[in-house]
């Protein structure tokens, strides 16, 4: 029987807190498969005002994109990445300038592409999984 729910249980990757994940969605793999779609359909554009924002210089602008983005990784169980999310927005609302957070701009842009590779990919494995009848 153990088998059997070994069988049954995705294996998330370790960026991703899965008891958190299973707290929000159960075991509700087709569901979790939605959220992590429904993420990805708005990630590159939500990634290109970010970058947008910073060219622009506007730190108000860049704290809003950093709190809209927020939310995505608690949805996907990336909670270490919503945390620096929030110390991002914290950095934009104290700086005065664009200069003062320019290398943790770089980092966090950084973090938040491999993110969206990690979401992209198992995104993939869920739908393999779910359209495996598991």
């Amino acid at each position: 029987m153990s088998n059997q729910t070994s069988l049954n249980t995705f294996i998330f990757n370790n960026e991703i807190d899965a008891a958190y994940l299973y707290e929000m969605y159960e075991n509700d793999y087709p569901y979790i498969q939605t959220i992590f779609k429904a993420i990805l359909d708005t990630y590159e554009e939500d990634l290109a005002a970010i970058h947008d924002n910073y060219r622009k210089k506007d730190l108000e602008l860049l704290r809003r994109s950093a709190h809209k983005i927020k939310p995505t990784f608690g949805f996907a169980g990336m909670l270490a990445t919503q945390e620096k999310c929030r110390e991002f927005e914290h950095k934009c609302q104290a700086a005065m300038s664009i200069g003062e957070i320019e290398m943790d701009f770089s980092e966090w842009i950084k973090h938040l592409e491999e993110a969206g590779i990690i979401i992209m990919e198992e995104h993939k494995k869920l739908k393999s999984f779910n359209n495996s009848g598991s």
